[in-house]
């Protein structure tokens, strides 16, 4: 009777043993998996962390070199405060500094000026339309009073442009303006373009801009003929019919200088291309530069005569002697640094 007593307790105890074991064996398992998806659910904001640094970081490295405002996207799992983060922290990219030289010419429509931004592209640019259908058309786009890239009319050269630009910009030059033709190179085009070229573009990049700087005024061709050394003598005697520039001289300078005192020889090596500092042009006043312009708009000379009077002028206007005619060497040496 014990030995089955003894059986039966022994019997009970293994099944409350088994009875706990299944409880605890179950309880474990659904501990772990509370576990287990509690580290699921908060797996998200470790990988939140942890792009949010990467993204401040790449954000940082963007900004640091080029300054650009970098756009975030977000997931499921990407908060939104990351993309507010980028927006707060990273600054728009500074738009780029315009060269401070600029090349100022003439065009005719016939003239193909597409050279000027492909050849010359750390310069600005400030080329003037001609209206040849209308030759003494006022237009309403007056450049005494408008910033207009178009000639009031089609008179006095290329000296219509290059008044224009000085008058339109005299408050806002860059500190080296060239004043040039329409053409880039080739022979007989450019035939007055001193290089193997001819070019225009070859001359303004080798252009020594510390000369310009420094004296003021650079006339871009360096040979002499024609030009010097005694091209307009407007007291010549006897007169020669066909130098209509040296008849008209004297004349234009007394109404343009307001003095008497005309000089009995002018003289520089052609042919109206030079650069000049915005310092040297702005030595004379403005209003100076506005009669001028409004001279050449108005003179009776002819196209070609009225544009040739400042031809011999721009040198004079800009700081220089009458006689401007340094020698071939020198002027290469200052002019292009080629010594």
């Amino acid at each position: 009777m014990l030995r089955s007593r003894r059986k039966i307790e022994i019997i009970v105890v293994a099944v409350f043993v088994l009875c706990a074991w299944i409880l605890f064996d179950a309880n474990f398992n659904n501990i772990q998996e509370e576990l287990v998806q509690a580290g699921v659910a908060r797996k998200p904001w470790r990988y939140e962390a942890t792009y949010a640094e990467q993204e401040q970081k790449i954000l940082e490295q963007e900004i640091a070199h080029s300054g650009t405002e970098r756009e975030t996207s977000s997931t499921s799992t990407t908060p939104q405060h990351t993309s507010t983060l980028a927006q707060i922290t990273a600054v728009p990219k500074p738009s780029p500094l315009l060269p401070d030289r600029v090349v100022v010419m003439a065009k005719l429509p016939t003239d193909d000026t597409r050279w000027v931004h492909t050849d010359l592209q750390d310069w600005r640019s400030a080329i003037y339309d001609i209206d040849i259908e209308t030759p003494h058309n006022t237009s309403t786009l007056d450049p005494l009073t408008n910033s207009t890239l178009r000639t009031l009319r089609n008179k006095g050269m290329e000296a219509n442009a290059y008044l224009a630009y000085i008058v339109q910009n005299y408050n806002n030059l860059p500190s080296t303006i060239a004043f040039i033709h329409p053409h880039k190179d080739g022979y007989p085009a450019a035939w007055h373009t001193d290089n193997d070229e001819h070019s225009n573009a070859a001359s303004l990049r080798a252009l020594n801009i510390n000369f310009v700087q420094s004296n003021g005024y650079a006339n871009l061709r360096c040979v002499h003929d024609p030009g010097c050394p005694h091209e307009v003598m407007p007291f010549r005697n006897p007169p020669e019919d066909h130098r209509t520039t040296e008849a008209a001289m004297a004349d234009a300078w007394r109404e343009l200088f307001n003095n008497t005192d005309v000089p009995h020889v002018l003289a520089t090596p052609c042919c109206a291309q030079f650069a000049v500092s915005s310092k040297q042009v702005q030595k004379r006043p403005l209003d100076e530069y506005k009669k001028y312009y409004t001279w050449l708009m108005e003179t009776p000379l002819k196209d070609e005569t009225s544009g040739r009077v400042f031809e011999y002028l721009w040198h004079i206007l800009f700081g220089q002697d009458p006689v401007y005619c340094p020698a071939y060497e020198k002027c290469y040496c200052d002019v292009y640094n080629v010594c």
